[in-house]
């Protein structure tokens, strides 16, 4: 992952690399995810879709609650870089999300305000300098 963030992590942003992609193999349809951005303030979590063949398209899939117990963290140095790690949390389905898998398989695999996923990440902490 990359990104800006607070200490506090209550603003900045984040990207990670990556995708999954979900497929009905009995009428061939598809969705892909590519490339996770993240809004620390909002806890909002985008992703670039692609429904089949269309082009891929932003959109605003879910959003995480951060229990602040199951975060740790670690100061950079001069010889390395620190980290800030966060153990397993829930992500939520927001109504994009649900309206892009109803696009692909003509209803959502999950409602509105449910559990999407189980997510961990971490963080590498650099300095800014200058």
């Amino acid at each position: 992952m990359q990104g800006k963030i607070s200490l506090g992590l209550t603003k900045g942003c984040w990207t990670a690399g990556g995708g999954m992609t979900f497929t009905r193999a009995s009428e061939g349809r598809s969705l892909r995810f590519n490339g996770a951005h993240g809004d620390l303030a909002r806890r909002s979590m985008l992703v670039d879709a692609t429904v089949g063949n269309e082009a891929a398209r932003p959109v605003d899939l879910s959003t995480y609650e951060l229990d602040m117990t199951k975060i740790t963290g670690t100061m950079p140095s001069v010889s390395s870089p620190g980290s800030v790690e966060g153990t397993p949390f829930d992500t939520t389905l927001k109504p994009d999300g649900a309206a892009v898998f109803s696009r692909a398989f003509g209803a959502s695999l999950v409602p509105t305000g449910r559990g999407l996923a189980t997510l961990s990440g971490r963080v590498a902490v650099h300095p800014a300098l200058g």
